[in-house]
C-alpha cells in the first residue's frame, strides 16, 4: 500500500487486503493512512468491529439509576436503558421495544416497570416482558423480553460490549490497574461536565488527548510552561488494550489547581490513560477527568468533558466557586485543542497527507493503531 493509496469506498471486498497492508505499515512504526479518518466505509467497519465487539464506556457509577428506577444512555452510537431493580441489581438493556422497536424511554423514571408508549407493552427492570395488551397466546412472552447487554464495572466506569462475545474486560487491564493503584478512581464522583460538538474524526480527538507532545505547539503559552512536553513518558502496555502517558506535575502547576491533594496521592504524577477504543481519562493529585466520546459519523462526534473529585471535596469551603474556575480553565484548554484538531482533520482531507511518522512521544497513538488493526484483521 503506497502512502497515498485510498481504500475503495464502494468495494468492500477489497477491505481485508487493505487492512492487512495497513497492519504491516503500522508494525513498521508508521501511523494510519488518511483514509482511516475520512472514509465512511472504514468508519462503518470501526463502528461494527471496534465499538460493537469491544468494550465502550457509558457513564460513571455515580450516574447509575437508584433502586426501582431507570435512565436512558448512549455509548458509541448504541441506545441503552440502564435499570436498577428493587434488589439493587444493575441491568443494561436495549432502549428499543421488542415488538416494533419503539424507543422505550427519553427521560429517567422512578418505577418498577417500563411501558412502551407505542402499544403499551410492559417490561420489568430486568427486561422481562410483563404484559402485551390484547395479545393472545400466539406469541411466546418469555422470548419477547429485552436482552441483557454484557457490561462490566472498572475503576468506577460502566462499560458495555454491545455485540456481545468479547473477552472479559477486567483481566485485560491488569497492567493499567497497576499504574492506577492508590488513586481512588473508583470512588470519585462526577461534579461537572461540559459538552462540545466536534467536526473531525473521533481518532483525531483521541490521539490529541493521549499524548503530551502537542503541548509544544497547541498549548505553548498555557500548559507547556507548566507541564513541559519534554518531561512526558509513556508506558509499555505489552499488547493489552490500553495506553498511558505520564509526567510529574511541577509545584507551579499544582499551586494553580483549585482541587489538589498531594499528601493523599501516590505521587505528583498526572496520568493520561485510555481503554481502547473510546475511554480517554486522566488523574492527577486530588482530581480526575474523562472525555465521553460519542462518535456520530466519519467526521463528527460529541465530547463531554467530565470532572471527577473524591466525594468529600463537595463539602469543602467555596466549593462552587472553585469548581467554576476549574471548569472555565478546562474549557479554555479544550478550545485550543479543538482548533488544533480541526486543522489536523483539514490536513487529513487534503489528499496528500502521508501516514504519521510516529515518535517515542506518540507511543499511545501507535498502541491504539496496533490494537485497532489487530481487531479489524483478526490477527494478534
Amino acid at each position: 500500500m503506497t502512502d497515498h493509496q485510498h481504500t475503495p469506498t464502494t468495494e468492500a471486498t477489497e477491505l481485508p487486503k487493505y487492512l492487512l497492508a495497513a497492519q504491516e505499515q503500522v508494525a513498521l512504526g508508521r501511523g494510519l493512512s488518511a483514509d482511516f479518518y475520512t472514509s465512511p466505509l472504514l468508519y462503518a467497519t470501526e463502528q461494527r468491529e471496534l465499538f460493537g465487539r469491544g468494550w465502550v464506556p457509558v457513564c460513571r457509577v455515580d450516574q447509575l439509576p437508584g433502586p426501582d428506577s431507570y435512565r436512558p444512555a448512549e455509548a458509541a452510537g448504541y441506545s441503552l436503558l440502564l435499570t436498577t431493580d428493587a434488589a439493587g441489581t444493575l441491568h443494561v438493556l436495549p432502549n428499543a421495544c421488542t415488538h416494533r422497536s419503539m424507543r422505550l424511554a427519553e427521560e429517567p423514571g422512578e418505577t418498577s416497570r417500563i411501558v412502551c408508549p407505542y402499544h403499551r407493552w410492559t417490561f420489568g427492570l430486568d427486561g422481562g416482558l410483563l404484559s402485551a395488551p390484547l395479545v393472545g397466546p400466539r406469541i411466546d412472552r418469555a422470548a419477547c423480553g429485552l436482552a441483557e447487554v454484557p457490561h462490566e464495572l472498572w475503576q468506577g466506569w460502566l462499560f458495555v460490549n454491545p455485540a456481545g462475545g468479547a473477552e472479559p474486560l477486567g483481566p485485560s487491564l491488569s497492567g493499567l490497574d497497576t499504574v492506577l493503584d492508590g488513586w481512588g478512581l473508583a470512588d470519585m464522583v462526577t461534579v461537572a461536565a461540559v459538552e462540545f460538538d466536534s467536526a473531525w474524526n473521533w481518532k483525531v480527538m483521541w490521539e490529541n488527548f493521549n499524548e503530551y507532545y502537542h503541548h509544544l505547539g497547541t498549548h505553548s503559552g498555557t500548559l507547556d510552561p507548566l507541564l513541559p512536553a519534554k518531561t512526558a513518558r509513556a508506558v509499555d502496555n505489552h499488547g493489552e488494550p490500553w495506553s498511558c502517558a505520564s509526567m510529574t506535575c511541577g509545584d507551579d502547576y499544582l499551586y494553580m489547581q483549585s482541587f489538589v491533594d498531594v499528601e493523599g496521592s501516590p505521587s505528583k504524577d498526572m496520568h493520561l490513560f485510555s481503554v481502547f477504543p473510546l475511554l480517554c481519562a486522566g488523574v492527577q493529585p486530588g482530581s480526575a477527568f474523562w472525555l465521553r466520546i460519542i462518535p456520530e459519523s466519519t467526521t463528527k462526534h460529541r465530547v463531554s468533558w467530565e470532572f471527577l473529585l473524591p466525594p468529600e471535596e463537595l463539602e469543602t469551603p467555596h466549593f462552587a466557586e472553585r469548581l467554576a474556575v476549574t471548569m472555565e480553565g478546562l474549557k479554555a484548554i479544550h478550545v485550543e485543542d479543538m482548533e488544533a484538531c480541526a486543522l489536523v482533520q483539514s490536513g487529513l482531507e487534503s489528499g496528500l497527507a502521508e501516514p504519521a511518522r510516529l515518535t517515542e512521544f506518540d507511543l499511545p497513538v501507535h498502541q491504539l493503531h496496533d490494537w485497532m488493526l489487530r481487531m479489524l484483521t483478526g490477527r494478534s
